[in-house]
């Protein structure tokens, strides 16, 4: 029986085509128009209408065999229920299927008071963020005869200390690399609300070992015994307010002019060194490596255990020498 090659548009204005068979080009079109299609074209089929046809069959077989593989994986590992930590204290809850640690975005299904979803999905952008928890109940009040999901210690033991003084003791996932622009940690504390917390490492003051963290505490200790609790200074209160909204260049003048007055301060000197870190970084993001390196320098100078200014330094030295050697050739 011959074969007939159609185009149609369905009542939604879709187009669509395949091959009939039929005794002739007007059975083929009643045949076509009894499925619904508004009739476009109608004509002898050819081979490459069948393997046109073959090809779309196909295509759609492996989109309807990954839509069911996406169902499958989304029944066996059910959304995280999340709260959302902002820099500037807001909190967003929601839900969420996919978060890539390593991408600069994900997308937050959002629930309301009664944790019913609000219908609306924001884009939750790292750079914006203190820190992303997996929690166990939006309101803390969670169910303790439930078995929640529990991750194993598989990485290093930390202290976190963030900026607005909250610290969560606990494990990271997977092995801890002090570069990574964010790391999970899972709470020592069994009982707390929290099943890990998705760090953002701009948020922190410091991530310590356990052995760190308490010599830290002993360091701040005598300090505030010696600067017998000084009140901070305009000048300093400025420079943590330019500190807190990323404007380090101005953060690190005002941290200078308070040091004048106080140039025994160790407290002052900290904040010197992390906002002149932080400038080198800026300096790196804006691929001015020359200038990166000389401010990485000036910090491991002046504090030669921070090991995240070393590791810069190192890789600051290469992308320089290449830069060099790149503009000798040219010339």
């Amino acid at each position: 029986m011959p074969k007939f090659a159609y185009k149609g548009m369905d009542q939604e204005g879709k187009e669509s085509y395949g091959v009939v068979e039929a005794d002739s080009e007007a059975e083929a079109l009643n045949k076509v128009g009894r499925t619904g299609l508004l009739v476009t074209e109608v004509r002898a089929a050819n081979v490459t209408d069948e393997w046109r046809l073959k090809w779309k069959e196909q295509r759609d077989q492996f989109r309807r065999s990954e839509q069911a593989k996406q169902e499958r994986r989304k029944a066996a590992h059910p959304r995280q229920r999340l709260v959302v930590g902002y820099l500037d204290g807001r909190r967003l809850y929601g839900m969420c299927f996919a978060l890539n640690p390593k991408e600069n975005s994900f997308h937050l299904d959002t629930v309301g008071d009664d944790e019913r979803t609000t219908g609306e999905t924001v884009q939750v952008r790292f750079s914006e963020l203190k820190a992303v928890f997996l929690v166990k109940s939006f309101d803390g009040n969670f169910d303790k005869s439930i078995r929640y999901p529990e991750v194993g210690e598989t990485g290093q033991e930390l202290v976190v200390e963030f900026r607005d003084g909250e610290v969560i003791r606990g494990h990271t996932l997977r092995h801890y690399d002090p570069d990574d622009p964010r790391f999970h940690v899972i709470p020592r504390d069994p009982n707390t609300n929290n099943i890990s917390v998705l760090v953002e490492r701009t948020a922190l003051a410091g991530a310590y070992t356990p052995e760190e963290y308490k010599e830290k505490l002993e360091r701040d200790r005598e300090e505030q015994r010696r600067e017998g609790a000084t009140s901070l200074t305009q000048e300093e209160t400025m420079g943590d307010f330019y500190f807190e909204t990323r404007n380090y260049e101005a953060a690190l003048e005002s941290y200078n002019e308070a040091a004048r007055g106080q140039p025994q301060s160790t407290r002052l000197r900290r904040k010197i060194l992390a906002t002149k870190y932080n400038i080198g970084v800026q300096y790196i993001k804006r691929r001015e490596y020359q200038q990166a390196l000389q401010i990485m320098e000036e910090v491991h100078k002046v504090d030669p255990a921070n090991e995240h200014a070393k590791k810069k330094i190192l890789q600051l030295r290469k992308v320089v020498e290449r830069e060099r050697e790149g503009k000798n050739r040219r010339t």
